[in-house]
């Protein structure tokens, strides 16, 4: 069986807020970031994660094509231009055009997704939806400190372990059988004495406990499931 292709040259287009972001998140991985903007000013302010910081105007295909952009040398472009929505889809166009591998856009409203999704790009992005989605569910649920979409079906929850689950085994709990929903991980913090007799603390991840794992008082549970089966197990 052959190996998945990971992506190694990723292009972030519009370096706003939102992209940015992506640009300071990519730069954790071993990849390459190319970042485009016409504002010298946001380009500085992102240069030092980036491989090539080019200013310049992403709706001009010659300067696309000065940058090197072609489908031989990125792997990804993500257009994350949120000033204006006929600018953003002229550069997913060209892009088109360049024939690139993968295109990634954000969309401003639900027509502009469409008119995206008829483009064809890869993956539309609703950055301000998704936002806006996580803070709703951290103030409806508080116990629920962070919330991961995975599709529009299944998300990743790390959800603070109830009182009734300390000192009771994954197997005990039986969340699997009871609510559809599967332990990923442990986030658990310790105390460790240093060299000076003091206190210090150490968050760890268990990945993939053991059934017999016990929960303890202030594990963090990350569970993965529906989102119709998170829903019922928030609710208990």
């Amino acid at each position: 069986m052959a190996a998945s292709y990971k992506p190694k040259t990723f292009v972030v287009i519009g370096l706003g807020v939102f992209g940015s972001y992506v640009v300071k998140y990519l730069s954790k991985y071993n990849v390459d970031i190319i970042g485009i903007d016409k504002d010298e000013k946001k380009v500085d302010e992102v240069k030092e994660y980036l491989k090539v910081p080019i200013v310049g105007d992403a709706t001009d295909i010659k300067q696309l094509e000065d940058a090197g952009i072609s489908p031989k040398d990125v792997d990804v472009i993500i257009v994350a231009v949120g000033e204006s929505i006929e600018e953003n889809l002229y550069i997913t166009l060209l892009l088109k055009e360049l024939e690139i591998k993968k295109i990634v856009a954000r969309a401003l409203n639900t027509q502009h997704a469409k008119i995206l999704a008829k483009i064809g790009v890869d993956k539309i992005v609703f950055p301000e939806a998704m936002a806006a989605e996580n803070l709703i569910n951290s103030l409806l649920s508080p116990s629920i400190l962070e919330h991961f979409n995975l599709s529009e079906e299944h998300s990743i929850v790390e959800v603070i372990a109830r009182k009734e689950f300390f000192n009771k085994t994954i197997r005990e709990l039986g969340l699997r059988t009871k609510y559809n929903v599967t332990v990923l991980g442990i986030r658990r913090r310790t105390t460790i004495i240093n060299e000076e007799g003091e206190a210090d603390f150490k968050d760890e991840i268990l990945f993939l406990p053991s059934p017999e794992e016990e929960i303890l008082q202030g594990d963090i549970l990350i569970i993965g499931g529906k989102n119709s089966d998170i829903e019922k197990f928030k609710k208990e």
